[in-house]
C-alpha cells in the first residue's frame, strides 16, 4: 500500500469535564465510560492520509484497548464499548428521532396495570457460535444490564426478569411504566457470557479467536450488505498518538464529546455526524433560600437563560437548546410550551416587578421585601470548575441578570468542593448535568428524598405527574407529558438549559449512510458505504 505524505494538524487536547457522576455530573442512567489507557506503542499498520476528495485506505480500523475486556458488561472503556456495538445486537434500537425497532423482539404486550411485560423473542436469529438466539439469552442480558455499573440506573423500577418457553421474556416493574421498552437499548450476549472477554453475540460482526479484527458474520440478516468484510482493531493510547493515527488514516472513525473531558482536536479533512444524548444541563434551586423559594421569582429567572447562545456558542455546537426537561429530538417535546420560556430579559424584569421586586432606592439594584425588611438580591451560584462551557453559561446567566439589577455571584468549585456544597445546601442556585433515561423519568431529580434532589424539592405533585406520564399509553402519553411539563415549567424547580450532542468523525468522503444514535453508532450499518481510494501522493 502506497503511503501518502502526512499532513498533521495541531495536536490539541481541549480540556473539559463531562459532568458524569465521576466528573462534574449527576446520573439517573448510565455513567459515562472511562478512557483508561495502558501504555503501548502502535504496530506497523497499513494506512495513508486522506485527500480532500479521496478515501482513507483499503482497510477499515477502529482504536481499542487490548488490556480491557471487549465484553459490553465487563468494560467501561469507551473505545472498547464502541467496538462491542459492531458485535452485539441491542434488545431494542432507538433512533435519533425516538423511533423503536428490534430484530431481537418480534412482539410484546403489557398488563393492564402496566407492571408486567411479555416479550416474544425472534428465535430465528443466528448467534456467532452457530446456535439460535433464545429467550434465556435475552433475559440474561437484561439482567446483566440491570446489575451493571453502566446501565443499572435506568432500571430502578425493574422488579424482575425471566424467560419461559424458549421464546418468551417476562419483566415485572414496581410501578407502571409503559415506556419501559425505551430503556431496553442494551446489548444481547449469549447466556453465561459474563466471564468472557470476547462474548458470543448476534450482531453484524464477530470476534475471531486470537486475531485483532472483527469478521463479518455470515449468519447476520443482510450480511451481504455489510460495508467491509473485516474491521481491524488497532491500539493507540496517548492523546497525540490517537489524533495522529486518525489524521493519517490508521483509524477511520472516532466518537468525540465536544463538551467533555475527552474532547480531542481532530484536524485534517473530516466529516462530522451528530447524535443527541439524554445528558441534560440545568440550573437547580435551593428551596430553603429566601429569594428563590418564591415560585414567581424562579419562573422569572427561567427567562434569563439564553439557551440558544449557550448551546451554539458556549458549548461550541455540542448541545441543543432545551427549555424543557425532555430532549428536543423527542416527539413529546412541546415546542409551544418551550416558546413561552424563551430568553426574554424584558419579560423577566416585568414579572419580577409585578411580584414587588423593584429598585426601591434607585441604586440600579433590585430589592425585595421579606418580613417587612427591604433586601437587595444577591444569589450564590455554584458550578464545577472542571467543566468547560458550563462555567461560561453560568457567567452569561449572571451577566444578563446584572443588567436588570439582580446580582448573581458565580462560584467555580473543584469537584469535591462542588459535591460538598450540594450535599450541605451551600448555594442558592447550582449548575449541573444529569444523564436522564430515555423514557425521561424525572423521579430521581424532582421527587422528595430522591438521590439527585439537592435543592430540597418537597412538592408531592411532581411524583403524581411523573407517574401519570410513565403510566400513560400511546393515546394519552402526549397529553400527560404536556401536563407534567406545564406543571414543572410553571413552578420551575429546575431550569433546563440544553441537551449534549456527540460527534461521530470520519474522513471526508470515506463513509456514507451513517445515521448514529446515542445507543449505537453503527445503527443501520447495512446501509453504509465505505469508499476506499488510492489517491496519489500530493
Amino acid at each position: 500500500m502506497k503511503h501518502k505524505r502526512a499532513r498533521r494538524g495541531a495536536l490539541c487536547l481541549l480540556l473539559a469535564a463531562a459532568m458524569a457522576l465521576s466528573a462534574c455530573g449527576l446520573s439517573t442512567d448510565d455513567p459515562e465510560p472511562s478512557d483508561a489507557r495502558p501504555a503501548g506503542q502502535p504496530g506497523s499498520l497499513p494506512g495513508s492520509e486522506l485527500g480532500v476528495m479521496g478515501a482513507a485506505d483499503d482497510v477499515f480500523s477502529l482504536n481499542y484497548n487490548s488490556a480491557a475486556s471487549l465484553n459490553p458488561y465487563a468494560t467501561m472503556d469507551s473505545k472498547n464499548l464502541l467496538v462491542t456495538q459492531l458485535v452485539c445486537d441491542n434488545v431494542f434500537e432507538l433512533d435519533d428521532d425516538y423511533n423503536l425497532t428490534s430484530r431481537i423482539i418480534t412482539s410484546w404486550s403489557v398488563s393492564a396495570e402496566g407492571t408486567w411485560w411479555t416479550l416474544k423473542v425472534n428465535t430465528d436469529v443466528d448467534m456467532h457460535d452457530g446456535t439460535k438466539l433464545t429467550a434465556a439469552d435475552v433475559a440474561y442480558s437484561i439482567q446483566l444490564a440491570r446489575s451493571s455499573e453502566r446501565y443499572s440506573g435506568r432500571f430502578a423500577t425493574m422488579y424482575g426478569v425471566s424467560s419461559s418457553g424458549g421464546d418468551t421474556v417476562n419483566i415485572s416493574t414496581s410501578k407502571a411504566d409503559l415506556q419501559l421498552l425505551y430503556l431496553l437499548t442494551v446489548p444481547v450476549v449469549k447466556y453465561g457470557s459474563l466471564g468472557s472477554a470476547r462474548p458470543v453475540a448476534s450482531g453484524p460482526y464477530m470476534y475471531v479467536e486470537g486475531e485483532d479484527y472483527l469478521q463479518a458474520f455470515d449468519g447476520y440478516a443482510g450480511q451481504g450488505a455489510l460495508p467491509v468484510e473485516r474491521v481491524y482493531l488497532k491500539e493507540y493510547t496517548e492523546t497525540e498518538e490517537i489524533i495522529t493515527a486518525f489524521e493519517d488514516s490508521y483509524i477511520d472513525l472516532v466518537v468525540n464529546d465536544p463538551s467533555g473531558k475527552s474532547n480531542l482536536g481532530y484536524g485534517g479533512n473530516t466529516e462530522k455526524r451528530y447524535f443527541t444524548t439524554t445528558n441534560m444541563h440545568y440550573l437547580g434551586f435551593n428551596m430553603e433560600s429566601e429569594f428563590v423559594n418564591s415560585q414567581p421569582n424562579r419562573y422569572a429567572l427561567q427567562l434569563a437563560v439564553d439557551r440558544q447562545y449557550a448551546a451554539d456558542t458556549l458549548m461550541n455546537g455540542g448541545a441543543v437548546a432545551a427549555a424543557l426537561p425532555i430532549s428536543p429530538r423527542s416527539p413529546l417535546y412541546d415546542s409551544s410550551l418551550a416558546r413561552d420560556l424563551a430568553y426574554d430579559m424584558d419579560e423577566c424584569l416585568e414579572i419580577l416587578n409585578n411580584t414587588g421586586v423593584q429598585d426601591y432606592d434607585n441604586d440600579g439594584k433590585l430589592e425585595y421585601v421579606e418580613l417587612s425588611m427591604m433586601k437587595e438580591i444577591e444569589l450564590d451560584l455554584i458550578v464545577c470548575s472542571e467543566s468547560a462551557g458550563k462555567g461560561d453559561i453560568a457567567k452569561k446567566f449572571a451577566d444578563d441578570l446584572a443588567e436588570v439589577g439582580v446580582t448573581v455571584n458565580v462560584r467555580e468549585l473543584s469537584w469535591n468542593d462542588y459535591i460538598y456544597a450540594l450535599q450541605t445546601k451551600d448555594f442558592d442556585i447550582y449548575y449541573a448535568e444529569v444523564k436522564l433515561p430515555a423514557n425521561f423519568d424525572l423521579t430521581r431529580l424532582l421527587t422528595q428524598d430522591a438521590a439527585l434532589n439537592y435543592g430540597g424539592i418537597d412538592d408531592e405533585n411532581y411524583a403524581t405527574y411523573i407517574n401519570s406520564f410513565l403510566g400513560a399509553g400511546d393515546t394519552g402519553r402526549a397529553q400527560t407529558c404536556r401536563d407534567m411539563l406545564s406543571y414543572i415549567s410553571m413552578n420551575a424547580p429546575i431550569i433546563p438549559v440544553c441537551f449534549e450532542r456527540q460527534e461521530v468523525i470520519t474522513h471526508r468522503n470515506a463513509i456514507t449512510g451513517i445515521n448514529p444514535t446515542s445507543g449505537n453508532v453503527f445503527f443501520g450499518i447495512t446501509g453504509w458505504t465505505v469508499n476506499f481510494g488510492t489517491e496519489e501522493e500530493n
